[in-house]
């Protein structure tokens, strides 16, 4: 319980500077404890499109146009791979797209 409220206590200091890759750091270290915290926020999207795309979603897809592999991103958001390619899937249909080729074009697009 200690150990639980000192992570809560970080947690919400890393979230309240925006540090969000420490942030989930901790969610990580809670999750392997077995408490669970919801990080994100129901908002109004477009149901296609980058505007679609969730804040994760969208940082999955730039590390993936950047080359690196499902286990690559896992390692650097804290999450395992499966999330990876879980994030993957609603990006790939949210975008209608099939491949990461097509991601990395479009990425490239966007930010020309």
């Amino acid at each position: 319980r200690c150990l639980v409220a000192a992570f809560d206590a970080g947690l919400s200091a890393y979230e309240t500077m925006g540090a969000g890759r420490d942030a989930a750091r901790v969610r990580r270290r809670l999750r392997r404890l077995g408490v669970r915290r919801r990080h994100w926020s129901n908002t109004d999207r477009p149901v296609s499109g980058w505007a679609s795309l969730t804040d994760t979603e969208r940082t999955v897809s730039e590390l993936v146009a950047q080359g690196l592999t499902n286990r690559q991103v896992a390692d650097q958001l804290f999450m395992s791979a499966h999330t990876v390619a879980f994030h993957l899937r609603h990006v790939f249909r949210k975008l209608n797209i099939g491949s990461r080729v097509e991601l990395t074009r479009l990425t490239l697009q966007r930010s020309a």
